[in-house]
């Protein structure tokens, strides 16, 4: 629940889990967006997945997506960037 209640007032998230962890994690991040967009919390967020993959927050965008409670969707693709990176 820590994780949570970080990601509901932090500018930036970043992850370096592991490609495999990306979907295991997307619950945690989806969690802390609902309870941003319930606090009011319009601050912009960028989410960058740091992974050795090809688009790896793309595909963490997706999952977290996917968990998104109805009516939170929308919410997060105007407030929250997921911008992809290159890691070796």
């Amino acid at each position: 629940q820590d994780a949570v209640a970080l990601i509901a007032v932090a500018d930036l998230v970043t992850t370096a889990v592991g490609p495999q962890i990306l979907e295991k994690i997307a619950g945690t991040i989806a969690q802390g967006l609902v309870k941003r967009h319930n606090d009011g919390n319009t601050r912009p967020l960028n989410i960058i997945a740091c992974e050795n993959m090809v688009r790896g927050t793309s595909q963490l965008k997706q999952h977290v997506l996917k968990l998104l409670p109805e009516g939170h969707q929308e919410w997060v693709v105007e407030h929250v960037g997921f911008v992809d990176s290159a890691v070796e």
